[in-house]
């Protein structure tokens, strides 16, 4: 985002080369003139100032080119957020070791993203208000050291709806990033909302295959330099686009045919009911059929992988928090963007990022571009996010 338009004719770099040379500066303003010196060195920073002329001067060393003094404000960059409080509960508790994160566990972590966010200046949080006052609470334990948060104008009814309506909102309202708190199926629900978005995805879900497992106030923090930084801090990403008689749907992890006819519980848990699967990723931390991907080698930037379950020969993968199992795999194949399968299961069922949604009749996957992701180490490499203001 450009750094230009400042009111009555004032540009960035005159404010800026008065920051950098003038010697004496009035104290009230030192900290947003330095930030303008910071942002006429490194443009692509994508701070925004609104700027205004006030009445006369109130520092005697105020260059000639400014007649009147010009108070600097703070336009904060949006951040949204949106909790999941029902994440982390599925039948996984009873088919493995998959533990449940409470609603004041939760609130405790999303606290410590918001102490993250907060020690950046400029960043206010725009937030999804869930039924369970997640984020509320949360808001309250930060205290003094959270952002401003804000709350998403729409009507909440429960359901991961919500999650999708909320993404939308933020990406109509000028949001830079989006951070979620839940699993792969929250992280799938803001991605459909807002396809595009620039993701912080934060785990508190069983798998966590595509969430950021980091210590929250580090990525906070992260999060705050990646939106007031330079660009470069977020990865692209491979989603999969679904497309069967019922509709239209986008995982961000995988997509999974199975065998089973009904939806049940949703959660994928037994690895015989498994027909093929379209994965996005190969990480060996990840979990579920991701880890089945990363068991057959790493797979390259823009591609999913096409797996073909069943055979005599097996890969030992993580099933699930807890679960250790040799899943036989007949073939693979990795798949680049664009491409189009079309499924020769027709009694079976897709599951989307863990959790059977659709029938697979008629059946047509893609892999297609994804949201992005931060990027921890990227949002921590510009030397300017080690200069506070």
């Amino acid at each position: 985002m450009a750094t230009s338009g400042l009111a009555g004719g004032v540009s960035v770099a005159q404010v800026g080369a008065f920051a950098a040379t003038w010697a004496e500066v009035c104290l009230s303003w030192e900290r947003f003139l330095l930030d303008v010196a910071m942002t006429a060195v490194a443009p692509d920073r994508g701070i925004r100032y609104q700027v205004t002329l006030s009445g006369p001067g109130r520092c005697d060393s105020w260059p000639t080119f400014l007649d009147r003094a010009v108070p600097l404000r703070w336009a904060a960059m949006i951040v949204g957020l949106i909790a999941n409080p029902v994440s982390s509960k599925d039948i996984r508790r009873l088919t493995g070791l998959a533990r449940v994160v409470d609603v004041e566990e939760k609130a405790n972590l999303v606290a410590r993203l918001l102490v993250g966010i907060g020690s950046v200046p400029g960043v206010s949080i725009l937030a999804l208000d869930d039924q369970a006052g997640l984020v509320r609470r949360a808001t309250r334990l930060a205290g003094e050291h959270g952002p401003e948060v804000g709350y998403i104008p729409i009507e909440v009814i429960g359901t991961e709806a919500d999650t999708r309506a909320g993404a939308a909102y933020l990406a109509g309202h000028d949001a830079r990033a989006l951070v979620t708190v839940g699993g792969d199926g929250t992280v799938r629900a803001a991605a459909e909302g807002w396809p595009e978005a620039p993701l912080i995805p934060v785990a508190a879900g069983t798998n966590n295959a595509f969430a950021l497992n980091d210590e929250p106030t580090v990525t906070g923090l992260a999060a705050g330099l990646a939106v007031t930084g330079p660009s470069g801090a977020f990865s692209p990403t491979t989603a999969i686009a679904v497309q069967t008689t019922e509709g239209e749907a986008l995982a961000v992890i995988d997509a999974v045919v199975v065998r089973d006819r009904w939806v049940g519980a949703g959660a994928i848990w037994d690895p015989h009911q498994l027909v093929e699967a379209f994965v996005s990723s190969s990480r060996r931390t990840a979990v579920g059929v991701a880890s089945i991907s990363a068991a057959l080698g790493p797979l390259r930037s823009g591609h999913a992988r096409r797996i073909t379950f069943g055979g005599s020969t097996t890969v030992r993968a993580v099933f699930g928090p807890g679960v250790v199992l040799d899943i036989p795999v007949a073939d693979h194949q990795d798949l680049p963007q664009g491409a189009e399968v079309h499924l020769a299961e027709t009694a079976g069922l897709i599951a989307l990022d863990g959790e059977r949604r659709l029938p697979a009749v008629d059946g047509v996957v893609r892999p297609v571009p994804g949201p992005s992701v931060l990027d921890l180490a990227a949002a921590f490499r510009d030397p300017l996010s080690a200069l506070s203001p």
